[in-house]
């Protein structure tokens, strides 16, 4: 072998087949677009990264799935009409609609949906999708509110 010595490493393409979303969900073809993108992440770097390195990679997926998006860093924390400063959350708004939570955890508790139906309301959102890229499967969780 000449040069670097080095083969060529052939990784196996990322194939989505649309799943099935209730149409109570809320824009099914939405959810299934964010499902895809999700999957392809996680397809493409598998499972022992940080939260932050799944998050960006979701971001760059949602883009070149030319999805719009706003990556929201910090929500007002108000009582009574009066601002008392400011929370960080790491959370992706897709098309004005969906709220998704991106991370890594080995046990994904209640408190999680409980937190992002907090978000769904202050952001006036009706829909949230936890994405938890922690394990050798991604699991995908939606979370409404009424």
């Amino acid at each position: 072998m000449r040069g670097s010595g080095l083969a060529c490493i052939r990784q196996p393409e990322f194939v989505w087949q649309s799943q099935p979303v209730a149409e109570s969900l809320l824009y099914p073809d939405l959810v299934n677009a964010i499902q895809r993108a999700c999957h392809c992440v996680h397809f493409t770097l598998g499972p022992g990264f940080l939260h932050q390195v799944y998050r960006r990679a979701t971001m760059v997926e949602l883009r070149r799935s030319g999805l719009n998006y706003d990556y929201i860093k910090q929500l007002p924390l108000e009582y009574a009409g009066e601002l008392l400063g400011y929370q960080d959350v790491r959370l992706i708004e897709v098309d004005n609609k969906v709220l998704l939570a991106v991370f890594a955890l080995r046990q994904a508790d209640d408190t999680l949906g409980v937190q992002l139906k907090s978000y769904l309301r202050r952001l006036d959102l009706k829909l949230g999708l936890l994405a938890n890229f922690y394990d050798s499967r991604l699991i995908m969780t939606p979370v409404r509110v009424g």
